[in-house]
């Protein structure tokens, strides 16, 4: 039952952390449009620290998933690798957007995954 619930983890993270890193670029200018006419970026400072959180996550579940799964064919091996190079290339500032569809496909392969599990 764990190793479901690992799989259900890593498809919720990768498909909703995919779709917000898709829109990252737009939270951090509209944090940042926000607080424009103040000193302090604050909002700015939190989204963007977010949002690196949220990259390093995909990347340690991929991680996870990889370790945990390996060898077993519930899971297949590609939402593993989709994960840790969705989590490794958001990490580029300007590649975000490209981890996040990496992510979505991911975590999709994983959620689809879920129905080799036994109930």
């Amino acid at each position: 039952m764990k190793s479901k619930n690992l799989a259900l983890t890593n498809g919720i993270v990768g498909l909703a952390g995919g779709i917000i890193l898709l829109f990252g670029i737009w939270f951090m200018v509209g944090a940042a449009a926000a607080q424009a006419d103040s000193e302090s970026y604050t909002a700015f400072t939190v989204v963007t620290i977010l949002l690196y959180v949220l990259k390093i996550a995909i990347l340690a579940l991929g991680i996870v998933g990889a370790v945990y799964y390996k060898g077993m064919p519930e899971v297949k091996t590609s939402s593993n690798v989709l994960m840790i190079v969705g989590g490794a290339i958001s990490l580029i500032p300007a590649l975000g957007w490209v981890g996040g569809i990496l992510a979505i496909i991911g975590g999709s392969i994983y959620l689809a995954n879920l129905k080799n599990f036994e109930n």
